[in-house]
């Protein structure tokens, strides 16, 4: 068991360590973005990678949700079957993506001149058609390789994927003087690759065939994902298609500039759920106190979660103007409000592994409900607030869809969570975030350096107290094999 554990604890710190580092690189680009683009143009590749992991999802019919599923079933009393399984759905995935494709290009003026409005055909639409099709394939190999618990080369991969994107990106936007195109060809080119590798590390994975009663086993288990991870999709990136739909593509890259300084928050909450959910797991097996430990730690990761979103929440008027153009500047108003959306969410992740404790029959309906309300909000709250709508509707939306997870999570595994601590903690953070509000107006035309100075150091105050106050529990954490 304690192997087990350790094994599991290693995947963990392995995926959050690399998930980090790709996110971190991801965020490098905004500073090429906001200063050699025109707004229009990131517009494009905004709105482009949100159709694009729109029809990934769609194509991959949520097949790799199978995998791990499958492999516990088969891989000790059946493995030749397993590989005839992964066979089978391999190649169904690659006709589907492909079978997607033509159909996309049949109903051209239909379906992709609505998901891509405004966006020309050659070469912006070509170029993410390509992506869209190499890498269903790459996600399902992915999906394998985690299975397997092979985190050190599904995190490799994922990493040369992003490495190869980014560095290709600012290679053929910076020195070719490329535009969006840049972007897309960039990702297209990633995707070829991985899309390569993924052909070659299956290959001893599977017996290459298709055999109808096996896919028809398989559909019946995937296709129930579709709907919930679709869904998921709808509440983080639907907001884009929406806003280029309802505005425009230079709408879109003002939303996407501020909600990306926003989801620095996002970005360190994945992280610590890549080690946070196997401990709950852990906790909720094995430990007598597991309740109290769980309710200890939560009240301490939305803290964490509050103090970045006021960092961010409070730099961001000046971090864009030094990396941006002045057609980005006012993308900061965007922040405060993303960034409080991500704690809330952040304290979602904190209970919502309460729903694989076999109780994933509510996540469909949870997940269409939150979909729903967000598809809502965007097109009513963008004709009226424009950019701004999309960031009070991403805000409502993870409002609502926590408290209805919250609701169901307690009724199917009780924890006695100190919700008035809680809710003070994110209405304190949301009132400090919003304080750029009110001061941005009277500091404009003030040294830009100073102004920076003087926040960063308020800030450190403030990062510093929370430190002291946490200090044990800080130490207690850093020593090894020692857990809450």
């Amino acid at each position: 068991m304690e192997k087990k554990q350790g094994k599991l604890a290693r995947n963990a710190a392995i995926y959050s360590i690399f998930s980090l580092l790709q996110r971190g690189l991801g965020f490098f680009l905004l500073p090429v973005y906001t200063t050699v683009l025109a707004t229009e143009q990131l517009g494009i590749i905004s709105t482009a990678t949100a159709v694009i992991s729109f029809l990934v999802l769609l194509f991959g019919l949520s097949f790799r949700g199978s995998t791990a599923y499958y492999y516990y079933e088969y891989k000790d009393e059946n493995l030749p079957y397993l590989k005839k399984l992964y066979g089978t759905s391999v190649v169904f995935v690659i006709l589907c993506s492909l079978g997607g494709i033509v159909l996309l290009l049949l109903t051209k003026h239909w379906v992709l001149n609505t998901l891509f409005e405004n966006i020309p055909f050659y070469p912006y639409v070509l170029l993410a058609l390509a992506s869209i099709f190499l890498q269903p394939l790459y996600f399902y190999y992915q999906s394998i390789l985690k299975a397997k618990q092979k985190a050190k080369r599904a995190s490799f991969l994922d990493f040369v994927y992003f490495a190869v994107m980014i560095g290709l990106t600012l290679v053929l936007i910076l020195g070719f003087n490329f535009r969006a195109e840049g972007a897309l060809l960039a990702n297209a080119v990633a995707s070829l690759l991985v899309f390569c590798i993924s052909v070659v590390g299956l290959w001893e994975e599977i017996t290459l065939c298709f055999v109808p009663a096996i896919l028809k086993k398989v559909l019946k288990y995937s296709l129930p994902l579709l709907p919930h991870n679709l869904s998921g999709w709808a509440m983080n990136m639907v907001d884009r298609v929406m806003l280029n739909a309802i505005n425009s593509l230079s709408v879109v890259a003002l939303f996407d500039v501020g909600s990306q300084i926003g989801k620095v928050v996002n970005m360190i909450s994945l992280g610590v759920n890549s080690a946070y959910a196997p401990w709950f797991f852990d906790q909720v097996k094995n430990n007598a106190n597991s309740k109290k430990n769980i309710v200890s730690v939560t009240e301490k990761i939305v803290i964490l979660y509050t103090v970045v979103a006021v960092c961010v929440s409070w730099i961001a008027p000046e971090l864009l103007q030094l990396i941006s153009k002045p057609a980005y500047h006012e993308s900061w108003t965007v922040t405060p409000l993303i960034a409080m959306a991500f704690v809330i969410n952040g304290f979602y992740f904190t209970f919502s592994s309460v729903f694989f404790l076999e109780k994933t029959k509510y996540l469909p309906f949870l997940t269409l409900s939150g979909a729903a309300v967000n598809i809502a909000l965007n097109y009513f709250l963008i004709q009226e607030y424009g950019f701004m709508g999309a960031a009070i509707a991403s805000l409502c939306t993870k409002i609502f869809f926590t408290a209805l997870t919250y609701y169901f999570s307690q009724s199917i595994f009780y924890i006695p969570y100190n919700l008035k601590v809680i809710l003070l903690v994110i209405a304190t953070g949301g009132a400090l975030s919003s304080l750029p509000y009110i001061i941005q107006p009277y500091i404009i035309g003030y040294n830009l350096l100073l102004v920076t100075g003087i926040k960063l150091l308020i800030l450190a105050i403030f990062g510093g107290y929370f430190a002291f106050k946490n200090l044990q529990t800080i130490k207690s954490y850093l020593k090894p094999n020692n857990g809450p």
